[in-house]
């Protein structure tokens, strides 16, 4: 059995007050501080992870790590010796978990 087209629209509203109205904006904004103090979190946790690796790897390699190596001269001969000596695709890995290309691994 088809369903009758409506007759009529009903418009249901939610009216505040000045009162209710505060404590809504109260929070929202107390929602807001604990949401970018999450986020403010997560950036140092990954700020300190990745200087963690930093200086242990410049401690195992005596490099300092940085993908701009691959940029140089000498850090473009490194990725071709590495692509011939152990194919493309393991290069391509090594390259983004080291990045001097030194060969130090923690495992």
């Amino acid at each position: 059995m088809p369903k009758a087209k409506p007759t009529q629209v009903i418009v249901h509203r939610i009216e505040l007050q000045e009162k209710e109205r505060e404590l809504i904006e109260a929070v929202t904004a107390t929602q807001t501080m604990k949401n970018l103090g999450y986020t403010a979190a997560a950036v140092g946790a990954v700020a300190v992870g990745y200087l963690g690796y930093k200086t242990l790897h410049e401690h195992y390699t005596g490099d300092e790590p940085s993908f701009y190596n691959m940029l140089s001269p000498e850090g473009r001969d490194k990725v071709r010796e590495e692509a011939k000596e152990n194919g493309h695709a393991r290069t391509l890995w090594k390259l983004f978990t080291t990045p001097t290309l030194k060969g130090w691994s923690p495992f």
